[in-house]
């Protein structure tokens, strides 16, 4: 489980989260939004335990993740938005440096990694230099290399955005498999679209909605709800398609 308690981060004296309060459990996931600025990568950086907050806590599995980094940084699988780095190195030698980092024993990576390479469908890219992939090749390999020691917590920044319409269904596919295995998941996205696709998978009763605004969580409740809740109060014979964006417009209002 995922638990934060009454996290807020200020830079240069500037708050810009407060108080959050807020669990999601093994085989749940969390799909946060809000608009630019609003902290979404901010917060994903803190539940990496890439920076620091002002205050609060965060705990994996029980543990507090400041006070025991090197206890729960295994279990942290973060996928960014941008690929940075390593232009010059196949694919292979790649997932090898990371398996080594994450001291996966030698004579299990190469195993590991061609698993790794077969799930994620880039089997012919593994003699591939990183710095020729093309941007959906890269993100594919960050799984590939994310997979490779199995983490608890799931981070992603916008996941769907730099792949094709074939990878975007995969990754979505994806997503709910790693629900089925238990796993948290957080997901960042500034794409409205990406809610209904996200949130309407099998594990839908498993999902999350988070909207950030001025620091705080303007909702947070689980999509289902979300959606039944508006069904309700919804005059019309049927709910609008438009009905979340319509939604996000009103709880982010300044």
């Amino acid at each position: 489980m995922l638990d934060v308690q009454n996290l807020s981060k200020s830079i240069d004296k500037k708050p810009f989260l407060t108080e959050l309060t807020f669990q999601v459990a093994a085989g749940d996931s969390l799909i946060l939004l809000g608009k630019n600025g609003a902290g979404k990568t901010l917060l994903l950086n803190i539940l990496a335990t890439l920076v620091e907050p002002t205050s609060g806590t965060v705990a994996i599995d029980g543990v507090d993740a400041f006070a025991n980094l090197k206890q729960v940084r295994p279990s942290i699988g973060y996928i960014p938005i941008a690929f940075e780095g390593y232009p010059e190195l196949s694919v292979v030698d790649y997932l090898n440096f990371f398996a080594a980092a994450y001291k996966l024993e030698k004579r299990g990576r190469t195993d590991a990694i061609a698993a790794v390479l077969e799930l994620m469908d880039i089997q012919h890219l593994r003699d591939i230099k990183i710095g020729v992939l093309s941007t959906g090749e890269r993100q594919r390999l960050l799984y590939a290399k994310t997979f490779l020691h199995e983490p608890q917590l799931w981070l992603l920044d916008e996941p769907l955005t730099p792949l094709d319409p074939s990878g975007q269904v995969e990754m979505i596919e994806l997503f709910s498999e790693l629900q089925a295995m238990g796993k948290v998941v957080v997901i960042a996205t500034n794409r409205l679209e990406d809610v209904h696709r996200l949130g309407s998978t099998d594990a839908q009763d498993k999902s999350y909605i988070g909207i950030l605004s001025n620091g705080q969580f303007a909702v947070f409740e689980k999509f289902n709800e979300l959606r039944n809740a508006n069904a309700e109060a919804n005059t019309a014979d049927s709910l609008s398609s438009n009905w979340f964006n319509e939604l996000f417009l009103e709880v982010t209002k300044t």
